[in-house]
């Protein structure tokens, strides 16, 4: 992994496995829960994250086809999404595209990190590096409303733990 990157890398695998905690013990009711006042479910949060990590390897010029690009690709609330898949069916999603994205960020280098995005993100220098540096903030912003939801239905506090890699395993 080229150093201009090992941050980013860092950041995005414990994200990972921040959101996978996050969900753990969640059924598809309290994850689709809205409250009072109505607010975005964390299905529709993890579903969104989800769809955000594709636009992570289309930026990195290595796409996979998501399956929420419909539904999520254009939402900025659950209002505007289509009808909510299963939390098991997002969390599948999550750990497919997670692992695709940890193997191609480790794969930048400092050229490629320094090109310019396909894509102007707020608060970018309008570089890739730039961009993944946003996703990167954009993510946790999301997992911090995820732990304030979890405990308003009632779950324990999200975990800050890592599940060991598998060895010669890269990424996730």
């Amino acid at each position: 992994m080229h150093p201009s990157v090992t941050p980013l890398a860092s950041i995005f695998r414990l994200n990972t496995e921040l959101v996978l905690n996050c969900i753990e013990d969640l059924d598809d009711e309290r994850a689709q829960e809205r409250g009072d006042p109505p607010v975005n479910s964390i299905t529709f949060l993890v579903a969104h994250l989800t769809e955000t990590r594709h636009l992570m390897a289309r930026l990195m010029g290595q796409p996979l086809p998501s399956p929420f690009s419909q539904a999520f690709g254009k939402a900025r609330t659950l209002d505007e999404a289509g009808p909510l898949p299963s939390l098991d069916d997002v969390r599948g999603h999550w750990e497919r595209i997670s692992a695709h994205v940890a193997v191609h960020i480790e794969r930048l280098d400092t050229a490629q990190l320094a090109q310019s995005s396909s894509q102007k993100l707020p608060g970018s220098d309008g570089t890739l590096l730039g961009a993944l540096a946003f996703l990167a903030q954009h993510e946790s912003y999301h997992l911090g409303q995820i732990g304030i939801l979890r405990r308003q239905r009632g779950c324990s506090p999200m975990q800050y733990r890592l599940r060991p890699r598998e060895p010669g395993r890269v990424g996730a």
